[in-house]
């Protein structure tokens, strides 16, 4: 039974101790040491049993790679207005209050969109309560629900070709279901970006990377695990205050002394942050990082590829899910608009309204519109002359 209850308390039994470990073996009781799965970015065992295996939301966006592609995707979504369309493809005037242009009462739409997209970055889904409902049977007020505080659970349903995890329909609830895996399932790069990133800064606290104590002989300096842990915290407070430690006698300091430039940290680095770049489809020169293989590619070409190969999958994915009959009137449709995000510069606009003037697809006032001015005032229709006024008096 020791083995069993030390395999689930994670606590070592002091009878099975003291059998397997004879009374003049000392073995040490403190030591600082670097779980493999943690350096090489892979979970480890531990990290299962004890619910490790997610990584912290403060812990992930603590890493700048990582905050940079998130404001890149979150707060790039959140700048886009949503608007909704009847049937006919125009801008629905009929359909309110709504919860296309602001949804929660007191917030801006940019604020709750990012948010959203942020937790479906994150958490895989982001979930929204309704809290008001307008006269035409449609939400017209919610409020973003943190995912954590969420304990909706899918149930198994079996089927003759197998089985599948549905979701249920809650009411109430607006779920938004993320086109890939969360990033706080503990993926192996950034588990590896956090962990560089904890052995850089270590460097720069002057904590070395690996370090411990042994034992001098069979006799142990120590009472119990209570003073030895007492005597840690002090060499460690002494050493960040950068103060000179005394080891007592009985004990030896032993230090890997760890060069970053042997271990190529900085290499090590950027193809962590490379990683981060394609688990997330950021380009890479966004993150800081350059590349040599890059084609000529203007503003304009850069947004568009962006909207369609990143952002563009957790746009579908709101917009489809507002465009349902139970947020939006049957065959209305939501869209993001991002039509002042993928705009052309000046010349290459004029130019497009230029032809198209020209073509007769715009006209002159509908161009001026675009840019905010006012029409040109039409010019009067001829006056017809005399005989074929009163003739058309007659």
């Amino acid at each position: 039974m020791g083995f069993v209850k030390q395999l689930f308390s994670g606590k070592p039994d002091p009878v099975l101790s003291s059998a397997l470990v004879p009374d003049r073996i000392i073995t040490p009781r403190f030591a600082v040491d670097i779980d493999s799965g943690v350096l090489y970015g892979t979970p480890s065992l531990d990290d299962f049993i004890y619910g490790r295996a997610n990584i912290a939301k403060a812990e992930l966006l603590s890493v700048p790679a990582v905050k940079r592609a998130r404001d890149l995707i979150c707060s790039e979504i959140g700048k886009f207005p949503l608007k909704v369309y009847d049937p006919n493809g125009r801008v629905a005037t009929n359909f309110s209050p709504n919860i296309i242009g602001q949804q929660e009462a007191g917030v801006t739409s940019a604020k709750t969109i990012t948010q959203t997209v942020e937790d479906m970055l994150l958490s895989e889904r982001a979930w929204w309560k309704v809290t008001a409902m307008g006269w035409h049977g449609k939400p017209a007020e919610v409020r973003r629900l943190d995912p954590e505080s969420v304990t909706v659970q899918p149930k198994l349903e079996s089927y003759s070709e197998g089985s599948v995890m549905v979701w249920p329909e809650v009411p109430g609830l607006i779920r938004f279901d993320s086109p890939s895996q969360g990033l706080l399932s503990a993926s192996p790069a950034i588990r590896a970006c956090i962990a560089l990133n904890r052995l850089a800064l270590q460097r720069l606290d002057g904590t070395p990377a690996v370090d411990y104590f042994t034992v001098d002989g069979d006799v142990d300096p120590f009472d119990d695990d209570t003073d030895a842990q007492e005597f840690l915290n002090r060499w460690r407070d002494a050493r960040r205050a950068g103060q000179t430690g005394i080891i007592p006698s009985g004990l030896s300091y032993q230090s890997n002394n760890i060069d970053p430039d042997k271990l190529q940290l900085n290499e090590a680095r950027q193809f962590a942050v490379l990683e981060v770049a394609r688990l997330t489809g950021i380009d890479a020169e966004d993150l800081s990082v350059s590349t040599t293989s890059r084609t000529y590619a203007n503003m304009q070409d850069r947004r568009r590829e962006r909207v369609e190969s990143v952002l563009g999958p957790y746009m579908t994915a709101i917009e489809s899910r507002l465009s349902m009959p139970d947020v939006t009137p049957q065959g209305y449709t939501v869209a993001f608009d991002t039509s002042s995000y993928l705009r052309a510069d000046d010349l290459t606009a004029a130019q497009a309204d230029q032809v198209l003037i020209a073509s007769g697809v715009l006209t002159a006032n509908e161009a001026r519109a675009k840019r905010g001015l006012d029409p040109i005032d039409q010019p009067a229709a001829p006056a017809l002359p005399a005989s074929t006024q009163e003739n058309a008096n007659a």
